[in-house]
């Protein structure tokens, strides 16, 4: 890994993982405006191996997210004349699906939705990219979405009030901000042993658009040691599943509150860089290598961006992120605070399956005391895994060794104790009344609590 004196990210590495990141952002809407994903060609890379359920690039997508990488990116294009360049090379080829026809008449039929349209427009206007016309429709456009509009999850109203002051140029609205916060998912404790994806992925949201990418302070409603606690807690959900994409968005709630990073942050990390390293790219949690070597030549392109684009995008906004003062990631992990031992008690517990995750590789290629301080997010991880498995008694027993080891503070453990009081629960009113069938099978689900 590369590092400097400071034992912080070396600035190098992270511009370069910035530059690749416009670089395959302007190869993706190349690829998507050219439309090179016809139907007789996805009949074609279905016999010849490619998955038919691989995504496709979807222009208005791939649009959006380039913007956003760009409003991410752009302030750090001091840095290296490079950066700027690419910043621009990408804004001249937004430019047409910003304030093309499709996008003026989309914002005329459906005012109630004008930012979502409009996120492009307003992204390149405030970096400089003006376009009166589209402005003219945009204004006229959010005056009817005052009376009109969809209902939105709490994570999506937060868009469109972070989008709504990039328009106008408004300051925050530190009340309104703090009453929007509290009904997100930053406002409560995030489930860490039964989370589903897009739960993990509204939370990472949540921290972008609160804070502005890390350009603005955020009016958090709970410590923010909880929030990152609970995002330590969804890093072992990330990077357990190999999920490389989620892992990233997760990662920048550190840079992004201005937070000091954990050690299993500043792992994570090293396992993305290593993963973008050997493969040229993030690869997408849908990215097989070996389907990607079997391709055709003249398809592994399509193949990439179709499956990774967005992974590299994420990396690239996460590095930018980290490239201002003071957010760079450790390259070391610190050496531990507890007495040692506790690393080799936890790790059995993740019981072998078949596929092994990226990120147990590099756990064992550390030196011991290193691991030491990645020992509550392999805890994290076995108990996720136990109660995936519905096995309380993996459970009980993941829970026996934490107590040994002082583990016990933090979301996983806790939630995992609360999870076995209500099995126990379950099992006393199952036992009290319920079919001879389910009444066993409570009874046997419920044994394996009574230790702890």
């Amino acid at each position: 890994m590369p590092h400097d004196s400071a034992d912080r990210w070396e600035r190098g590495d992270l511009i370069r993982r910035v530059l690749q990141a416009l670089d395959v952002a302007a190869r993706t809407v190349r690829a998507a405006t050219a439309g090179e994903l016809s139907s007789q060609f996805r009949s074609d890379r279905r016999a010849d191996g490619c998955p038919a359920d691989s995504p496709d690039l979807v222009l208005p997508k791939v649009v959006a997210e380039a913007a956003m990488l760009l409003r991410c990116v752009a302030p750090t294009s001091a840095l290296d004349e490079r950066i700027h360049s690419g910043v621009d090379q990408v804004a001249q080829l937004l430019l047409p699906h910003a304030r093309g026809a499709n996008l003026l008449a989309a914002l005329c039929l459906e005012p109630g939705l004008a930012l979502d349209h409009a996120l492009t427009h307003i992204q390149l206007r405030d970096l400089g990219y003006p376009d009166e016309q589209a402005d003219r429709l945009l204004a006229e456009c959010l005056r009817a979405a005052a009376v009109v509009g969809p209902e939105r999850l709490p994570h999506r109203d937060l868009e469109q009030r972070w989008l709504s002051r990039i328009w106008s140029g408004a300051g925050s609205d530190a009340a309104a901000d703090a009453q929007l916060l509290a009904r997100s998912c930053l406002g409560r404790p995030l489930d860490a042993l039964g989370s589903a994806t897009q739960d993990l992925y509204a939370f990472t949201h949540v921290v972008l658009y609160a804070s502005d990418m890390g350009q603005q302070t955020t009016y958090l409603p709970r410590p923010i040691g909880e929030i990152t606690a609970d995002a330590d807690a969804a890093l072992a959900a990330g990077i357990d599943a190999d999920n490389l994409d989620l892992t990233a968005e997760l990662l920048w709630t550190w840079p992004m509150l201005g937070a000091t990073w954990s050690p299993a942050a500043a792992f994570s990390f090293g396992v993305l860089a290593a993963a973008q390293d050997a493969h040229g790219f993030l690869p997408g949690p849908g990215y097989s290598s070996v389907r990607h070597r079997n391709l055709p030549t003249d398809q592994q392109e399509d193949y990439l961006l179709r499956t990774s684009y967005h992974a590299t995008l994420v990396m690239g906004l996460l590095c930018a992120v980290a490239l201002r003062p003071g957010r760079e990631p450790p390259v070391a992990l610190a050496q531990p605070d507890r007495p040692g031992g506790a690393a080799d008690s936890v790790y059995p517990l993740l019981r072998n399956r078949q596929a092994e995750p990226q990120w147990q590789k590099a756990f064992r290629q550390l030196d011991l005391g290193r691991r030491e301080t990645l020992a509550p997010l392999v805890l994290s991880i076995a108990l996720r895994r136990a109660r995936s498995s519905n096995d309380l008694g993996w459970v009980r027993e993941s829970l026996q060794i934490a107590l040994l080891h002082g583990l016990v503070d933090g979301p996983a453990p806790r939630q995992a104790v609360s999870l076995l009081r209500r099995g126990t629960l379950l099992g006393q009113q199952s036992a009290g009344g319920s079919a001879p069938g389910r009444t066993a099978d409570a009874r046997r689900t419920v044994s394996s609590t009574r230790a702890c």
